[in-house]
């Protein structure tokens, strides 16, 4: 089968989607707050040198403004409760780039990416799940569009990779080594030690990071789609952008991509069960842990009677019906629950030294 065809014929679980859908939506209403606070302590930007991609003629008044600006919000509120949700993510994309349109002085990548997913994801069944109108329920639908939208943030990594390996500056360090002695500060504000700054400012850190941040972002362009490196590539990634969250000034591009990152799941729910011994306190403290931090609800969790398995707190089965227990079942819930990913790898390397806690028996 072709790839058109496979995109054309692909469908799966909507549940994800409804997740991405109300993620989308506040970072539309953080944005058009934004916008508003702006408008109503700085000024309207037409009012001042501004650099329109469109017409003058096509930039609109100050009263006209603040009502699209109303009808962005508006519409945010829509995409995050669900209510004619792709309709809303249409008209909230399509208001945020007219605004890019109006004043280049305002463009920003991550502003624009916003739009583009938001854009891309109104094509999708985003709103047959997790909505204030229609009760939730195992739902499908194409996954088209979402599959466009993992294509977008491929083709960022790879665009954005691709400039700075041509760039000789951005190459040899020199672009970081200036922003470490310019936004130094804020990454003090923000609790990074002073030390850690002074070493990352020196020439040979910021020339190691560089290259290092190159080789980062071309690898994500690409893993992120192989199968057997799409967990590494989005765990290796989520840190990629903590520690660029912590450094630098993004406007929420990094809750926007981890955000994002949430689509390369497969789509189906409750795939997983986990099993516990509601006879332990760790075991009930493990499902009521597990159960608040599934938001992409990858789990049944269901309790056993404690002769059945016996000798363990929780035990996962695998969507092959093989089992995990101990620490390997530790590191599988730390792979699919968004909140704990970050601990993902040094738990699967200490859970691959356990063998005996993994079971290849069948449900």
């Amino acid at each position: 089968m072709s790839i058109g065809a496979r995109l054309r014929t692909e469908s799966g679980a909507t549940y994800v989607l409804g997740v991405v859908r109300i993620g989308l939506g506040v970072l539309l209403f953080v944005r058009g707050l934004g916008f508003l606070r702006e408008l109503a302590t700085v000024g309207y930007f037409g009012d001042v040198f501004h650099m329109p991609f469109l017409p003058e003629s096509m930039v609109p008044t100050r009263a006209v403004y603040a009502a699209l600006l109303v009808a962005f919000v508006l519409a945010s509120v829509l995409v995050t409760a669900g209510h004619h949700a792709r309709a809303a993510l249409f008209v909230a994309s399509t208001l945020g780039v007219y605004f890019l349109l109006c004043d280049r002085l305002q463009f920003h990548h991550n502003r624009y990416a916003l739009y583009c997913y938001a854009f891309l994801l109104s094509f999708s069944p985003c709103d047959r799940s997790l909505t204030i109108t229609q009760p939730d329920g195992e739902k499908s639908g194409p996954l088209w569009a979402a599959r466009l939208a993992q294509l977008q943030c491929s083709i960022i990594y790879l665009a954005s990779g691709g400039s700075k390996l041509l760039d000789p500056d951005w190459r040899g360090g020199r672009v970081l080594f200036d922003r470490f002695a310019r936004y130094s500060y804020m990454a003090i504000d923000k609790g990074v030690p002073q030390g850690v700054i002074e070493f990352f400012s020196r020439a040979e850190s910021t020339s190691l990071l560089a290259k290092m941040a190159i080789g980062t972002e071309l690898f994500l362009a690409f893993g992120l789609w192989h199968p057997r490196t799409r967990v590494f590539a989005l765990w290796l990634g989520a840190w990629f952008h903590i520690v660029i969250e912590g450094t630098s000034a993004v406007e929420g591009f990094t809750w926007l991509t981890l955000l994002i990152y949430a689509l390369f799941a497969t789509h189906d729910t409750r795939g997983r069960k986990l099993y516990f011994d509601s006879s332990r306190t760790l075991g009930r403290l493990y499902a009521r842990l597990v159960g608040g931090l599934d938001w992409l609800a990858r789990y049944e969790i269901k309790a056993w009677e404690p002769d059945e398995v016996g000798g363990h707190h929780i035990v996962i089965i695998r969507r092959d019906g093989s089992r995990a227990t101990g620490l390997r079942a530790l590191a599988m819930v730390s792979r699919t629950c968004p909140a704990l990913f970050l601990m993902w790898a040094p738990l699967a390397l200490l859970a691959s030294f356990t063998g005996g806690s993994d079971s290849s028996e069948r449900e």
